[in-house]
């Protein structure tokens, strides 16, 4: 039996009562409010995961079936984000408060925080770089000093051996 309450100013949601069970189908407004506020911690994990996963692209380009793959890894960790969320805070149901406080979250993660941090990361990436050519570089001239040198040794024990 489906008794409809009164509107007023509080939440509304609709109950059904059946003998002794009252059995309520929405979210009362605090709920909905913490599930939006809450709702800022998976987006804000999301964002640090594609921010960590972008490092590492920086870091050490990968092969196209590479990047491939760890895109589909990304999805895959960002939709059990999202399920665990949607399961534990709004009874497994999408909502559209929390998909857009997880993609306010998001955004705020990856542009305010995560540009810098990638822009750093390049800076230092190619630092290194810079620094692993020029070792490289004394390195090699280092090897074709010493290549050289034994030549200059060999063509003179070659020569004693032919006299």
């Amino acid at each position: 039996m489906y008794i409809p309450q009164k509107k007023s100013r509080r939440a509304v949601f609709s109950a059904v009562y059946s003998d002794r069970k009252c059995v309520v189908l929405q979210l009362t407004t605090a709920q909905q409010t913490a599930a939006f506020l809450w709702a800022f911690v998976p987006g804000a994990l999301i964002g640090l995961l594609y921010l960590l996963l972008n490092i590492i692209r920086i870091m050490s380009p990968p092969a196209a079936w590479q990047i491939f793959i760890g895109d589909i890894l990304f999805m895959l960790a960002a939709g059990l984000i999202n399920s665990v969320y949607a399961i534990s805070q709004t009874e497994g149901k999408v909502r559209l408060y929390v998909i857009a406080a997880e993609l306010i979250s998001f955004s705020a993660v990856y542009f305010i925080g995560g540009k810098p941090v990638i822009r750093f990361v390049r800076y230092i990436s190619s630092v290194i770089i810079k620094i692993k050519q020029r070792l490289l570089r004394k390195i090699t001239e280092q090897i074709k000093r010493l290549r050289s040198f034994f030549a200059g040794i060999m063509k003179k024990c070659i020569s004693k051996q032919k006299n």
